[in-house]
């Protein structure tokens, strides 16, 4: 049967602040209680007792102390029997705010620390003592299929990957290890292909070296096959005398010398880098004269006679200017005299008028007598007479004379124009012989002539075919000199080509033998993932008939009825997928939360965990704890549920928890004991403080007759 729970003495840990005993030494704990009143902290506190993890919690185990602790620590005692031979186990551990602590005690032997974990592993579980983590690898089995956690009921069918439940499965079913050690080689499997690859990088200089190495040994032997060229001492001696007296300051060797070619190549180099500099000098000259050329040819045009031209009209313009003014005047003049004489005839005009108006028979101003007829003809003659406005005798001579000063505007305008344009040409080409006489004493020319400066490129071409011969015949003296020394060269080429060519294949062979090393670990890890495949599959066939049971007797679902495992490998990954079947329509899905609801899901999910807790029958601890799965499930499931625990009491035993009253009372009902050899006790949690809830425990009497669930 395994080890069971016994007893459980929590003190400071979560829920509870004070020293609370808890019996557990029974088929059946059924544990009561409101929701907040620390259910869930008496399942967490054994988890945390076997594994000092929580894992849904997080690693931080200040959590786990209560805030109201006496002692400022939290501590679980839990006390572990083993059903058969009754040989008892008590671990506890503790936390104080620093550090967490663990003692084993059996018998008369008490274990401590590190000792107290491998001894509680050798107990409940041996095959997670060689866990890269023990304690990890302990919690992960006991949340799948030992104590089934409120709020992650869901998670090994839903949130849970495919690659993470066949890992637990595989650690339910004892190939947790082979799992590892097959990770372990992949992971030393990579890094020595790595090397094997860094060994191959480290190899290409070798192998580019030595093809560089070859086709430069081709070289030099066809290269040495040629005629090569003769060195005397007299065309060596004189070629040093004229490269001297070029002013090239060097240091002269023998030719027998190490330093022969260097020093040879150095004064080839100063030649050539004159020539370029001379041949760059013929270039600017030859420009220059093409300017200078240009600059006598271009005429230029006479400053004396456009300035002369532009005063003679400048005076001119003066002239009109005057004339315009008097002509002006004058005919002001005369449109104040035409305006004075028609002021005057109007205003006579108008006094002729009024006095007709007002002639009687004596004068109206003087009183006086006067001839009417005569004085009445004379006015009517001048109110009816018009009067003389002087004429312009010369009504042109002002449009003449503007139209004149128009065109000498124009012609002036003209004129400056053209000064204008012939000062800038000039000065353009005064500035051009400037700069082409800056551009010759740069060269070293001071006369600026065109027969200088022809003179210059003339002995600057001279110069370069006295470089250009002296580069020649140096160049045949170094290839001389190459040649001479051709023969030492390649044979330390060959030497240097048999030392990389051993390199290669002392690589090559290591390479070699590294990729058959790799071909064999891999040849192991294949093995090692179908075996573990197979132990896993192998202990499917066992686990799905128990699935499918347990889930046709909570019957989640009117037409997903059929349920199994399915394991495979992908991408060198064990998988392990929860496949749904609707055996009518021939329809699955192997994803349950794409047509599963909530409540169906944690039907399915209750199914999984009772399946895993009675299929695989080495579990850590022969016990089934359920935390409250009434609020995962609706009432229909929950009758399925409670006969199946009914059933499942006989193999493992059941701590279940809930917070609905009547509920504990079916639970109790039906995990009654029937005989005297069983116990069922039910634990009841009310009334919570700050010092914890108040505990209350009785026993379940013994009722041998049957009880039947009729749903209304």
């Amino acid at each position: 049967m395994g080890m069971r729970l016994s007893s459980l003495e929590l003190n400071g840990f979560r829920g509870f602040s004070r020293k609370q005993f808890f019996d557990f030494d029974a088929d059946a704990v059924i544990l009561v209680a409101a929701n907040g009143h620390g259910k869930t902290s008496i399942f967490d506190s054994v988890l945390w007792a076997l594994t000092g993890r929580i894992p849904r919690l997080g690693e931080d185990d200040s959590r786990f102390v209560s805030l109201y602790s006496e002692t400022g620590q939290a501590r679980v005692e839990l006390k572990l029997k083993e059903s058969t031979t009754g040989e008892s186990c008590t671990i506890t551990r503790s936390y104080d705010g620093k550090q967490t602590r663990i003692t084993a005690r059996i018998a008369d032997n008490l274990y401590h620390g590190p000792v107290a974990e491998a001894y509680l592993l050798s107990q409940i579980w041996p095959s997670a003592a060689t866990a890269a983590n023990a304690q990890d690898a302990l919690a992960a089995v006991l949340t799948r299929s030992v104590y089934l956690q409120q709020d992650v009921i869901r998670e090994f069918v839903e949130a849970a990957s495919e690659v993470e439940r066949f890992e637990t499965l595989s650690e339910l079913v004892g190939t947790g290890r082979i799992t590892e050690l097959q990770a372990s080689l992949e992971r030393a499997k990579k890094a020595w292909s790595t090397a094997t690859n860094q060994r191959m990088e480290e190899l290409k200089p070798v192998r580019e070296r030595r093809a560089l190495v070859d086709a430069r040994i081709s070289e030099l032997t066809r290269r040495s096959s040629a005629a090569t060229v003769a060195i005397t001492d007299s065309t060596w001696q004189e070629w040093w005398e004229e490269v001297g007296r070029l002013g090239i300051e060097t240091k002269r060797v023998e030719p027998s010398s190490r330093e022969a070619s260097f020093s040879i190549d150095a004064v080839i180099n100063e030649l050539t880098s004159r020539r370029r500099r001379s041949e760059r000098r013929v270039q600017d000259l030859r420009s220059l004269y093409a300017e200078s050329k240009r600059i006598s040819d271009e005429p230029v045009p006479s400053l004396i006679e456009l300035r002369k031209s532009t005063e003679a009209m400048l005076t001119r313009r003066e002239k009109l200017k005057q004339d315009i003014a008097r002509e002006q005047a004058r005919l002001s003049d005369l449109r104040s005299q035409q305006a004075a004489v028609k002021e005057k005839g109007e205003q006579l005009k108008t006094l002729a008028v009024l006095a007709l108006d007002n002639l009687g028979e004596v004068c109206p101003v003087c009183h006086q007598a006067y001839d009417q007829e005569s004085t009445r003809e004379r006015l009517t003659h001048l109110a009816n007479q018009p009067f003389d406005i002087p004429v312009d005798k010369e009504p042109e001579r002002l449009q003449q004379l503007l139209a004149e000063m128009s065109k000498t505007e124009q012609q002036l305008q003209q004129a400056e124009t053209a000064v204008r344009s012939a000062e800038r040409q000039v000065a353009e080409q005064e500035k051009m012989r400037e700069l082409i006489g800056t551009q010759l004493k740069e060269l070293a020319i001071d006369d600026y002539t065109d027969q200088t400066i022809q003179q210059a490129l003339a002995q600057t071409e001279v110069r370069i075919t006295e470089m250009s011969e002296l580069q020649r015949r140096g160049e045949s003296l170094a290839t001389g000199l190459a040649q001479s020394s051709m023969l030492a060269t390649l044979d330390e080429v060959r030497r240097e080509a048999a030392t990389l060519r051993e390199e290669d294949e002392i690589g090559e062979k290591v390479i070699a033998s590294r990729n058959r090393t790799g071909d064999l670990a891999q040849r192991v890890i294949e093995a090692l993932r179908e075996a573990s495949l197979a132990v896993v599959e192998r202990r499917l066939e066992g686990i799905t008939p128990i699935l499918q049971n347990v889930y046709s007797r909570i019957d989640p679902h009117p037409t997903f009825r059929l349920v199994r495992f399915t394991s495979r490998i992908y991408n060198k990954r064990g998988l392990l997928s929860t496949v749904i079947n609707d055996p009518i329509e021939s329809k699955e899905c192997d994803a349950p939360a794409a047509v599963l609801s909530s409540s169906q899901i944690n039907a399915l999910a209750v199914s999984v965990f009772l399946s895993l807790n009675i299929g695989v029958g080495n579990l850590p601890v022969s016990v089934a704890m359920l935390d409250d799965p009434l609020q995962s499930l609706d009432d229909i499931n929950l009758l399925g549920l409670v006969e199946l625990l009914r059933r499942t009491k006989d193999q493992r035993q059941l701590i279940v928890s809930t917070h609905d009253e009547r509920f504990g009372n079916l639970l109790s009902r039906k995990l009654r004991p029937v005989d005297k050899t069983t116990r069922t006790t039910v634990i009841e949690l009310d009334g919570w403080s700050r010092e914890g809830p108040r505990v209350s425990q009785r026993n379940v009497e013994c009722d041998p007759v049957r009880l039947r669930l009729i749903a209304s």
